[in-house]
């Protein structure tokens, strides 16, 4: 007899292989370290980063405004208004004025005024 085709054992183990790389695939896809889990975190990482950049610009943008006028010691509503409006989060005066902080999802970013009309900035963090 001169039988073509596959035997059972053939099939089963062929069967097995793939059911071990099916598990291994999905292991890799799920769980606490799984590609979709850290896609999600990346996503939000960059978003935050966003964020904080988008504060620091803004805040970046006060700071040489403060160091090329060198009389300057308070921001006006006008500056807190164009903070909050070129970032899109909230900005607010405090320290009788000498202070704009703009925040949101991202930590605080402030540029501080002092009385001889030098800024302190202190950079947003993601």
């Amino acid at each position: 007899m001169n039988n073509k085709g596959i035997t059972l054992i053939a099939l089963v183990i062929t069967i097995i292989v793939l059911l071990i790389l099916a598990g291994v695939s999905i292991a890799m896809l799920t769980g606490q370290n799984g590609i979709l889990t850290q896609a999600n975190t990346a996503k939000t990482d960059t978003a935050n980063a966003e964020i904080a950049e988008r504060i620091n610009v803004e805040l970046n943008a006060l700071y040489s405004a403060v160091l090329a006028d060198s009389t300057k010691t308070t921001f006006s509503e006008t500056e807190r208004s164009a903070a909050e409006t070129n970032t899109g989060y909230t900005a607010t005066l405090e320290n009788s004025n000498k202070t704009i902080k703009i925040a949101n999802g991202a930590k605080f970013g402030t540029v501080t005024i002092t009385a001889a009309g030098t800024a302190t900035l202190n950079p947003a963090t993601k």
